[in-house]
């Protein structure tokens, strides 16, 4: 019998570089962390600020904040989630970081 051999081709190379939903996940929680947001926020429960899940259940059913919430994570925000939490600016993430972050935590 003979061993499988896997073939790369052009049509076969683009499936290879997707990344499944482990490593989105994995690439999102790394960019997070280096980008300090974890220092706030935690996954699964509210720290300093709300949970990503929380926030992912609140807004990811409306399209309207996927386009709004890079303006909230640059601008900051205070009272969306009651007088405790107050979100300072995040000027400085680019936008395919912010775009990136508010892709990861809508997909909690």
């Amino acid at each position: 019998m003979r061993p499988f051999v896997w073939i790369l081709t052009a049509s076969t190379i683009p499936a290879l570089a997707v990344a499944g939903p482990g490593e989105d996940f994995d690439r999102g929680y790394r960019l997070a962390d280096a980008k300090g947001c974890l220092e706030c926020h935690a996954l699964g429960y509210s720290y300093i600020g709300p949970s990503f899940s929380a926030i992912a259940q609140r807004y990811r059913r409306n399209p309207e904040y996927r386009e709004r919430l890079p303006y909230v994570i640059r601008g900051g925000s205070a009272g969306h989630w009651g007088e405790r939490f107050v979100m300072w600016p995040q000027a400085s993430l680019s936008d395919a970081e912010v775009r990136q972050l508010v892709d990861w935590v809508l997909s909690q």
